[in-house]
């Protein structure tokens, strides 16, 4: 008993050690490929090093997410291998310890791997995303903030939910002239320019809240006129030459009521203009228990639900990875076999994990508990034909290639 304890320790390190080799040089590879859309994005923003290293590692959970299955299968194969070329395997067995043991092993690597996936894409992951929003979405308004509020020479365009924004100014006069135009469409066609005239951003007061003052503004709203309305071309401030226009001319005339204003000063916020929208309301951004047990015929309830069946699917796959890594060890006996069964073994990951949650998805619409035991149904049925297999060909494990136990 005490052997196969320190056998199974041992040879549990040796798993690890390797799954956990190629989970970093999978997330290295991933974040190194994220690294430069990261950077442009950040800097486009006006961001910093700060803000990016902030961006990357909030990426680094969705990654873990999807390499861990793979390696997996990979870590474990490699593991397995080594230990059966080395005659760790054939010594144990010499020993009297069971061939089980290496299933054994290879099925607590499996729940643990179940239970991490668990963790990481139903818990960190969402919780990641919406932190990397919120830090996208700061770097945005920010930027934004500071261009439309702060003056600067030329001229100055941004268009925000629709309402564009030009910050104009002149600096050949003395002092500097500043001026701001915003274009707002309204309802059934029409629109709203202002004008602003010698703005300026007043503030922070002490809790850090800016005022616009906005100096003397004038509001233009544009809407068309109704073609019958004839006597409304006089009556809309247009003056007599347009009673000349014909009916359909004067429809695209727009009307132009005035509005003017003198010392105007409002609240600057732009996360009143650019809406963060709450983690509630984003279903990527659900936890798995909230995903799971999501209420409401909603379409966000709706993509939760199948968000979560997504989770729980990669999270059994990763249970069954380390057992098909076992399989594909007892099935390379040397020669070209050696070349394709690593390879093969992850390809029927991929395929079995599509077609779990593919499965899954249909099952969630029946509810949490119909879908959480079809899948576990599904992975004990799959580990169930894997352990078999093993059983079949146990005796591989004792054998290194190319030479006789």
């Amino acid at each position: 008993m005490r052997m196969g304890g320190l056998a199974s320790r041992a040879l549990m390190a040796r798993i690890a050690a390797k799954v956990v080799i190629v989970v970093a040089t999978i997330e290295v590879v991933f974040l190194a490929e994220k690294l430069t859309g990261i950077l442009e994005e950040v800097l486009g923003n006006g961001g910093g090093l700060v803000s990016a290293l902030s961006i990357l590692l909030l990426t680094s959970p969705e990654i873990f997410d999807f390499a861990l299955a793979l390696a997996c299968v990979i870590g474990v194969y490699f593991a397995l291998v080594a230990a059966r070329e080395e005659r760790e395997l054939v010594a144990l067995s010499a020993a009297g310890v069971s061939w089980s043991l290496a299933l054994k092993v290879v099925l607590v690597v499996g729940v643990m791997a179940f239970g991490a996936s668990l963790l990481v894409s139903g818990f960190l992951n969402p919780l990641a995303a919406s932190a990397n929003r919120a830090v996208v979405f700061n770097l945005t308004s920010d930027l934004l903030f500071r261009r439309i509020t702060e003056p600067s020479e030329g001229t100055l365009i941004e268009t925000i939910r629709g309402k564009t924004f030009a910050a104009l100014s002149d600096s050949s006069v003395s002092p500097p002239h500043e001026s701001l135009f915003v274009h707002q469409p309204g309802e059934d066609g029409a629109w709203r320019v202002t004008q602003a005239e010698d703005w300026k951003l007043i503030g922070p007061d002490a809790e850090g809240n800016y005022n616009l003052g906005l100096g003397r503004v004038n509001a233009y709203d544009f809407k068309r006129v109704d073609e019958g309305g004839g006597d409304a071309v006089s009556s809309g401030g247009r003056g007599p030459n347009l009673r000349s226009l014909g009916g359909s001319d004067i429809a695209d005339v727009p009307m132009l009521p005035l509005v003017r204003v003198e010392n105007v000063e409002v609240p600057v916020s732009l996360r009143n203009i650019l809406r963060h929208a709450a983690r509630r309301e984003v279903a990527e951004e659900w936890t798995f228990a909230e995903a799971l047990w999501a209420q409401g015929g909603s379409d966000t309830a709706r993509e939760a639900r199948e968000i979560a069946a997504e989770r729980y699917g990669r999270a059994l796959a990763a249970l069954v990875a380390p057992v098909l890594a076992l399989v594909a060890c007892v099935l390379a006996q040397g020669g070209l076999s050696n070349f394709f069964v690593m390879p093969a073994g992850c390809a029927a990951l991929l395929a079995f994990d599509l077609a779990l949650r593919a499965a899954l998805a249909d099952l969630a619409g029946k509810g949490a508990w119909t879908m959480v035991g079809g899948g576990a149904v599904m992975a004990m049925a799959a580990l169930l034909l894997l352990g078999l297999m093993v059983r079949a060909r146990r005796h591989s494990l004792l054998r290194p290639v190319g030479q006789r136990a």
